[in-house]
């Protein structure tokens, strides 16, 4: 009885020191430029070290220009604002669709893509997925 009980307040350790929720405050982390027009600001990082959940900022009238990842699928949410969004390596208004708060995406490694704050400030979250896996229905959603 006496190891079931040791077992189990070993588990619970862990979960103790973070028992509580906590606010994050993104201000108080560290953000860095990226595309010369966005604010970064990662909030988790792989076991590589990597930005895996990043917070990215993007001022009204800015436009992030084509680019490529080259690590996992990215699941984005748009938090707040319109997010015009682009496929492709030239931005090109007239391709683009809008994204309101809410809208889900997934963005696959070495596909190029645009964004654009083109109706005010946008603030979107991009998780990147290494090894986890999409499940079926978004799967299905992709083809």
């Amino acid at each position: 009885m006496k190891s079931v009980l040791a077992a189990i307040f070993a588990l619970a350790l862990p979960a103790q020191a973070f028992a509580d929720t906590t606010f994050i405050d993104i201000g108080k982390l560290p953000s860095k430029q990226v595309y010369g027009t966005a604010l970064v600001t990662p909030l988790a990082v792989s076991p590589s070290g990597q930005p895996a959940i990043v917070v990215l900022d993007v001022e009204s009238g800015k436009v992030v220009p084509p680019h490529a990842t080259k690590s996992g699928l990215r699941l984005l949410t748009v938090l707040s604002g319109d997010m015009s969004w682009g496929d492709g390596g030239e931005v090109d208004e007239k391709k683009e669709t809008v994204y309101p708060p809410g809208s889900f995406l997934t963005v696959p490694a070495g596909k190029d893509h645009w964004l654009a704050a083109r109706s005010g400030p946008i603030r979107i979250q991009l998780v990147v997925l290494e090894e986890e896996k999409p499940v079926p229905g978004i799967v299905e959603q992709m083809k």
